[in-house]
């Protein structure tokens, strides 16, 4: 039987990874005043960047409707008999429980299995690309369900932002509010744990902040997938990879720019580290 794998824009997934493997994204809004875009198809990541630095006012993400996701079931209902379907972290949006409501509307007509990854961009995406390459392999449904939630729990993600003010102004800080008001001009570093984002540690420069994430990579052990993110920085992005390459083969390390979604809540100069080992 063949099986299909659904995952949401917020994975960052690169296109290309996805088209090879068969990845099928549903993608959620972002919002300036009455202009809605979705992510990933209607604006380039330079366009995004571009008005969230210039908007005066953090601009909206939505998760994807219902409807989307049943469109996008019966789309491989057609053709498939069974749906893997990963999502964003059910503490930070509402993706997941969308995506269980269009599983039950559904009905019979395809088994479908909703995961929630407890995480975001490439900590979700890693987890995504897994199951996929396991079913490409000639996993069976319940051999790659297998893979899905135990990635999940073997996946680590940590990041440093220039700023915590959008996280904050996003409602997305969860326990990380405890390092607010003492981070002048420091780096944030934060992780994301259990589901939800929490404090890391900080660094005072941003060459610091690389060697904190070296550091946590480096403390791991049995990685089968890394992956670096960025959201406007790309000289940083290439440090850190020279740094981790002893750790991981540079060829394999995932290289990913963050969307809209999760730019809008972490904000320009963003860099983070996404491992899943065994």
């Amino acid at each position: 039987m063949a099986i299909r794998i659904v995952t949401d824009s917020t994975s960052d997934i690169p296109r290309e990874v996805a088209q090879n493997l068969g990845i099928s994204i549903v993608p959620l809004t972002v919002s300036f005043g009455k202009e809605a875009y979705r992510d990933g198809i209607d604006l380039s990541n330079k366009e995004f960047y571009s008005k969230l630095v210039q908007s005066k006012t953090l601009p909206k993400t939505s998760q994807p409707s219902i409807g989307e996701f049943v469109d996008i079931y019966k789309m491989h209902a057609q053709h498939d008999n069974e749906i893997i379907s990963m999502h964003i972290s059910n503490k930070l949006s509402g993706t997941y429980r969308t995506a269980l409501l269009a599983r039950d509307a559904m009905g019979s007509d395809c088994h479908i299995d909703v995961v929630d990854s407890e995480s975001v961009s490439m900590g979700l995406g890693l987890s995504v690309v897994a199951t996929a390459k396991a079913v490409r392999d000639g996993a069976s449904f319940k051999e790659a369900m297998e893979i899905a939630h135990r990635s999940t729990k073997q996946t680590h993600l940590v990041a440093f932002l220039q700023t915590l003010e959008y996280l904050e102004r996003g409602g997305r800080l969860g326990k990380g509010k405890a390092l607010l008001g003492s981070l002048l001009h420091i780096k944030p570093i934060i992780a994301v744990r259990e589901g939800e984002v929490q404090p890391f540690g900080m660094a005072r420069t941003t060459k610091g902040a690389l060697y904190r994430l070296y550091d946590f990579v480096n403390m791991l052990m049995h990685i089968t997938g890394l992956s670096i993110m960025y959201t406007t920085v790309s000289k940083e992005v290439e440090i850190l990879a020279k740094l981790l390459a002893p750790l991981f083969p540079r060829d394999f390390i995932l290289v990913a720019q963050a969307g809209s979604i999760l730019g809008t809540h972490t904000g320009p100069g963003t860099v983070a580290v996404a491992a899943l080992v065994e």
